[in-house]
């Protein structure tokens, strides 16, 4: 089985315009319409079987009609991820409600939500996470869209760590595009996860190789950020690493994420 633990899926009515803005501001392509179907029809394509989907609520009363839309187009092939947002109160009951409704993780983007990971203000929604057993995949290093500032960097991402060791944390972007360095010295070996999305075939393959071995291939899981980058070709390129072994292609491709999100259990 072949998970995509990293996508973005937006309605028919808004995709559109949604992709093109963040196109012209990112100076980057897209490669799919960004719509429910054009994911579905991406998947096919590539041989993907699951998507783990999601959507950035930049504003807190977002939050709520965004899940509700998540919570419409689950299917067996597509797992969304809570939104969440910084400003809302972090009871735990908000938090197991989620997990009741079917959401087995949240998503964070610390830029376009304007927080610094590390900051006080967020310890009592990472206590509350972590009490609950819901892991958080944070947007980690630059965005192209909003290059000026990096709210989530590896260090900052590891001042979390420290602070919840018990809270399921995901890098995306292999820890941070442009931030191999510091996520070299603080982030590999460290009980957190990462995902492959968007930096997969943009990273060195030197550095590449060299992250994939060091940390632990139980926590890394395949994403390619679709619709900001290809599946297929993505899919494509991973399965042609000579450096990984059978096994671990595995892992990477869908067994950690099943273990992860619990959709299974050995």
């Amino acid at each position: 089985m072949i998970i995509d633990f990293h996508t973005h899926v937006f309605p028919d009515d808004t995709a559109q315009k949604l992709l093109s803005e963040v196109s012209s501001r990112a100076k980057i392509p897209f490669y799919s319409d960004g719509s429910t179907n054009g994911l579905l029809n991406s998947m096919k394509m590539a041989g993907v079987d699951i998507s783990i989907i999601s959507r950035v609520a930049t504003k807190s009363q977002q939050v709520e009609p965004y899940n509700m839309w998540l919570e419409s187009i689950k299917n067996t092939g597509l797992i969304p991820m809570a939104a969440w947002h910084p400003d809302l109160t972090p009871d735990p009951s908000a938090i197991e409600v989620l997990k009741e409704n079917g959401f087995r993780s949240i998503k964070l983007h610390p830029d376009y939500q304007n927080f610094y990971i590390d900051e006080k203000r967020m310890f009592p929604f990472y206590d509350a996470a972590q009490c609950a057993g819901m892991p958080v995949l944070f947007h980690a290093g630059i965005d192209r869209g909003l290059p000026s500032e990096i709210h989530a960097t590896p260090q900052r991402i590891r001042n979390v760590h420290l602070k919840f060791p018990g809270l399921k944390i995901i890098a995306a972007h292999m820890g941070g595009e442009g931030n191999y360095n510091e996520t070299e010295e603080f982030l590999l070996g460290e009980d957190i996860y990462f995902d492959t999305s968007f930096v997969l075939r943009k990273m060195p393959l030197a550095i590449l190789e060299r992250f994939l071995k060091r940390h632990p291939v139980e926590r890394i899981v395949f994403g390619s950020d679709s619709p900001w980058s290809d599946q297929k070709q993505d899919l494509d390129y991973f399965l042609k690493l000579r450096f990984l072994s059978t096994d671990a292609m595995e892992k990477i491709l869908g067994k950690n994420a099943l273990e992860f999100l619990g959709l299974f259990k050995q």
